[in-house]
């Protein structure tokens, strides 16, 4: 039998359980950068808090150094949504270099505040970077690019990330956060997935899940970025066979996409997690691979579109069909399809109406 790693995020009010067999949970990408500022995402995530379809963990990817409160102290003080970040985005590098003291002090500060979730890249090393030199994109992660340009910079063979793990795990224990096992060399194509670096990221980011959990602290799996359906069923089969919540970035099912990213990575979402494998949908937007920044608008429709394939997942996983049968019962007791109406057919069907 399968053993099953659920985790439970916290946040300021709740907690909410993460894995096979829970509910599929949504997360929301905010962030500051250049062109970027807090008043802007702080409007984003006003919307979020106010929206129809809310999600159940908003992100703070900010990457700007700025004398405000970090964006994160705001999701936890105006919200009830589960914060999550990258501690990395806040170190100040010189010459590529990360400070390790610095990056264990900014973990250790947002865990003791309530963040819930952290993501880390601890599997970047000589070797991986050696086997992703074939690729056409060697890797793509934003958070992993900066442990790499460290450990080259060193001209050693030591991720940043193994030198403070056990101070990571000993307070995320403490503090009851979880780790995020980001995913440095997720494919970037179609054509870069399934190969010989992905899996074997792969296979230490579930030795490393199995770590954690010895250890007594929650895991979750980032994976993957863009494979087309049949590549999605087979890394499937591992990361079910693991049994820990999985977060796929995506994944993308076709690179053709573009300005339509919401909508493929829905599509990608609700594939893999109709394999078991989609256990938090992250909320990709239309801007995903545009250049532009994400709008108020574009984040509100990314997480309805990822609230929509967690529910396609659930309704085929756990029979969570009580909104569908309200709807078609409506439908069929009003003799039209136009919820919300009380007199039978519509204007596109007039007089033929089939209802």
């Amino acid at each position: 039998m399968m053993t099953r790693h659920p985790v439970r995020a916290r946040s300021n009010s709740a907690s909410i359980d993460i894995g096979i067999g829970c509910p599929t949970r949504v997360m929301a990408l905010i962030g500051t950068g250049p062109g970027n500022d807090l008043r802007s995402q702080e409007r984003k995530l006003a919307a979020l808090s106010s929206a129809t379809s809310q999600p159940d963990i908003v992100a703070d990817l900010s990457y700007s150094h700025t004398k405000s409160p970090p964006l994160w102290r705001c999701v936890l003080e105006r919200t009830n949504f589960v914060a999550a970040t990258l501690p990395i985005y806040r170190c100040t590098r010189r010459n590529e270099l990360v400070d390790p003291s610095e990056l264990i002090e900014i973990a250790t500060e947002q865990m003791e505040a309530g963040v819930g979730i952290i993501t880390i890249h601890a599997t970047p090393s000589r070797e991986l970077i050696d086997l992703s030199k074939g690729r056409l994109v060697p890797w793509t992660s934003r958070g992993g690019g900066v442990v790499i340009r460290d450990l080259m910079a060193r001209g050693s063979f030591d991720n940043v990330y193994l030198k403070v793990l056990p101070g990571l795990l000993s307070t995320a224990k403490r503090t009851a956060t979880i780790i995020s096992l980001g995913t440095t060399f997720r494919s970037a194509n179609l054509f870069d997935a399934c190969d010989l670096v992905h899996w074997r990221e792969l296979d230490l980011q579930i030795e490393l899940a199995n770590q954690l959990a010895t250890q007594g602290v929650g895991a979750i799996i980032e994976a993957p970025g863009h494979a087309r359906p049949s590549d999605i069923r087979r890394l499937a089969v591992p990361l079910r066979s693991a049994g820990f919540p999985v977060m796929p970035l995506g994944p993308m099912p076709t690179d053709a996409g573009f300005e339509q990213d919401h909508v493929a990575a829905a599509i990608g979402a609700s594939l893999m997690g109709l394999e078991g494998c989609a256990q938090i949908v992250a909320a990709v937007t239309r801007e995903e691979h545009s250049g532009g920044i994400p709008t108020v608008d574009s984040t509100l429709e990314a997480v309805a579109c990822a609230r929509l394939a967690a529910h396609v997942i659930d309704l085929e996983l756990l029979g969570c069909d009580q909104a569908d049968r309200a709807v078609a019962t409506e439908r069929a007791q009003k003799r039209t399809c136009v919820i919300g109406k009380d007199s039978p057919g519509c204007s596109r069907c007039s007089t033929l109406c089939p209802l």
